[in-house]
């Protein structure tokens, strides 16, 4: 029995390794791609894309309600049937989508809406249902343990991406059209590619669905619709405002200024998908709260330590990285990637709330983010302009995060180094601060703050990859051997 345990980090290992190879080309991608949007779309066009990506993502939640994300839970539980858990999700999320084709037309027709939304309303429709299907296959992918298909999709479907933005935007230089075609074609691809490599089909069938499993599945779901609003409200509020009052331009700015920042988040989601598994197959298991302690403790070390690499090198390369007419994103992006470690906590401790099937205890930690967000950006946006955006972000998460980890250690009872993480969050704001200087100063007291910071994370890292790398390995590498026995 003892030799079991450390089975679940290897799995968690393994499957993190897998979402990481599927997930590094689109990380690629989104290096390639900022180039591309910032020398080929104008600061406006930019801000204005951004705005209809945001609505989509609301619209998403709504009109499928969520569903995807309890196909992902009840797929995982051995005790459903996986063909009705499928079968239940594809007839909310095209129950919706007809619904939302009749909404729509309407909404065209509101001034207030029209303002954001502008001329794209076809393109957003169709935006929403290839993205919809797209989520809803990938995620029953996952619930198949499919993960190296879930993997090789995230190459494919970075490639197409890729190859769409040239032609659309590089090329035939269509702005928001070319980028939303897009998005929508890949999208598309990835249904096709999915259902026939997967199977998907099979899993179908009228005589599959329950009434008693779509209650089961819409009770666990629907909690998280107001939920998942108010995290985009937190997310997305910042844009509608900055270019309600700011205008498109500088939501333009806003949005380079993210860029760099969604490295710190898109590391973390390699990760995140498979600690979501993890999370839910240990929910039950007689040491997990020792298990979410030690997954904890890694993944504040490692979000350090990619946080404060990233604020060494922000301003090179956002100098080398962003077209000219974005460059004044840096006054930006070091408070947004400082804002990013929150975001990314926030995440991990929701996982207590999925695990638990506690959903309905999220919705009052996302309301109190939305409210902070919401209020600072309204209070001083149109007095200090886009910074305000980032400083609303960072209050919000800090908040969320401090109220979810007391709220998932009721839950769950894991436990934290709290000097650990006030040492760490202080480097942190030094190295923000320091990237607001000129000169060689900034480098220098950036270099040394990185080396501090890499410093006291590298022996928890060390420490707890011993669980996950096989012991032959280690024993062909007697300096990885010896740093990793550390600990012990």
């Amino acid at each position: 029995m003892p030799e079991a345990k450390p089975n679940k980090y290897k799995n968690l290992f393994s499957n993190t390794l897998i979402f990481a190879i599927g997930s590094f080309s689109s990380k690629i991608l989104v290096l390639i791609l900022v180039p591309i949007y910032t020398y080929f779309m104008t600061n406006a066009e930019l801000g204005t894309n951004d705005v209809i990506v945001q609505i989509a993502n609301w619209l998403l939640p709504i009109f499928t309600l969520t569903i995807a994300e309890a196909v992902i839970r009840f797929g995982l539980d051995k005790s459903c049937d996986k063909a009705g858990v499928f079968t239940v999700g594809n007839a909310v999320v095209i129950a919706g989508l007809l619904i939302l084709g009749i909404v729509l037309p309407a909404a065209e027709k509101v001034p207030f809406i029209r303002e954001f939304v502008g001329s794209y309303f076809h393109l957003l429709f169709i935006y929403v249902c290839t993205s919809s299907l797209k989520l809803l296959y990938s995620t029953f992918v996952r619930a198949l343990e499919k993960v190296k298909l879930f993997a090789v999709n995230g190459i494919l479907t970075t490639f197409l991406t890729l190859v769409f933005n040239v032609l659309f935007i590089a090329v035939m230089k269509m702005g928001v059209n070319g980028y939303l075609m897009a998005i929508i074609l890949s999208d598309f691809c990835s249904v096709i590619f999915l259902l026939f490599t997967a199977k998907l089909w099979r899993y179908i069938s009228p005589m599959k669905f329950s009434g008693k499993l779509l209650k089961a599945m819409l009770a666990y779901s629907l909690p998280l619709i107001p939920t998942q609003l108010l995290w985009l409200i937190t997310n997305s509020s910042d844009s509608f405002m900055v270019k309600h009052f700011l205008g498109a331009e500088a939501n333009g700015i806003l949005t380079a200024a993210y860029k760099i920042p969604n490295i710190v988040s898109t590391i973390y989601l390699m990760f995140g998908q498979a600690w979501n598994m993890s999370a839910i197959s240990e929910n039950e298991s007689s040491d997990r709260s020792r298990f979410y302690t030690k997954v904890f403790d890694l993944n504040q070390s490692l979000m350090y330590v990619i946080a404060a690499g990233i604020l060494l090198v922000v301003k090179p390369v956002t100098m080398v990285w962003i077209g000219p007419a974005f460059r004044e994103s840096i006054n930006y992006s070091p408070l947004l990637i400082y804002a990013t470690v929150f975001t990314c906590f926030s995440t991990f401790m929701g996982t207590a709330y999925i695990a638990t099937k506690n959903t309905v205890r999220s919705l009052a930690t996302s309301f109190i983010s939305g409210v902070i967000n919401v209020s600072i950006n309204l209070a001083l946006i149109p007095r200090i302009g886009v910074i305000a955006a980032g400083i609303s972000t960072l209050a919000s998460y800090v908040a969320v995060f401090i109220i979810r980890l007391i709220d998932a250690k009721r839950l769950i009872k894991f436990r934290f180094s709290l000097s650990k993480m006030i040492i760490n969050n202080v480097i942190l704001i030094l190295m923000v601060a320091a990237d607001y200087i000129r000169g060689v100063k900034s480098y220098i007291a950036l270099s040394v703050l990185f080396l501090v910071a890499f410093a006291l994370n590298l022996k928890c890292i060390l420490q707890l990859l011993r669980m996950f790398v096989p012991q032959r390995l280690l024993n062909k590498i007697p300096i990885l051997k010896k740093l990793t026995d550390g600990g012990n």
